[in-house]
């Protein structure tokens, strides 16, 4: 029995390229540190919430 594999492959292509994406971003300096976020999620429903961070900052 033969089994199509063209779902897998394109899902793992998919991944692939994902990946080289994200690390270029990284790379680029295009991140946002787990400390700003958590410091922006921990400023959400108080008197004075941050701005969500941006990449980069």
């Amino acid at each position: 029995m033969k089994t199509d594999h063209t779902d897998r492959d394109d899902w793992e292509a998919w991944k692939d390229e994902a990946t080289r994406r994200s690390l270029a971003q990284v790379e680029a300096g295009l991140v946002i540190s787990a400390e700003a976020m958590k410091a922006w999620a921990a400023s959400l429903g108080t008197d004075n919430p941050l701005p969500l961070p941006q990449p980069g900052q």
